[in-house]
């Protein structure tokens, strides 16, 4: 039961995606709603359940929306991972704790989009990336942090989704 209600929101969001997302659209910069996803996951579930959501999520994403598979695999997979190494140790009741981890993790996805320009031999500004992308995409992101993550609070609550995956 747990897969598939993880399953439906990462479709659900890949959907909300590409149909809401370009009208809400400011300044060429749309939230990171699958970023919201995989810090909330990590931060309520930890590791492995969201490192596997933010592979799951990165390939959707992939799959729709990037030019080859595994670029937004790999980025949302170690944002799981390592946001996922927290759980346990922070408070997740507190709002405060997955606005920081998602600022702090958006920001570091533009930094490694930013590397993998440079090493694709793009010549890209990092100033002019973190003016026109990074912190923006960022703000906006944190802005709806809060509503997803009470959501998925709530849903956490539930027994069934509680149950840690074991590979025995």
């Amino acid at each position: 039961m747990k897969v598939w209600v993880i399953v439906s929101i990462l479709v659900g969001n890949l959907i909300v995606q590409a149909t809401l997302f370009p009208f809400i659209e400011l300044y060429g910069v749309k939230p990171d709603s699958l970023m919201i996803l995989v810090v909330s996951f990590a931060l309520l579930s930890g590791n492995p359940t969201s490192a596997v959501v933010g592979l799951g999520g990165g390939l959707l994403q992939d799959f729709l929306f990037g030019k080859g598979v595994g670029f937004y695999a790999l980025q949302y997979m170690l944002v799981g991972y390592l946001v996922g190494l927290v759980y346990g140790r922070v408070f997740t009741d507190k709002l405060f704790v997955p606005v920081f981890f998602v600022s702090v993790s958006t920001i570091l996805r533009g930094l490694f989009v930013f590397l993998w320009m440079y090493f694709a031999g793009l010549d890209v500004s990092l100033y002019w990336l973190s003016l026109k992308t990074i912190l923006p995409e960022a703000i906006y992101t944190v802005i709806l942090t809060p509503i997803v993550y009470h959501y998925m609070n709530r849903l956490y609550k539930h027994k069934f989704m509680s149950r840690r995956w074991h590979f025995d």
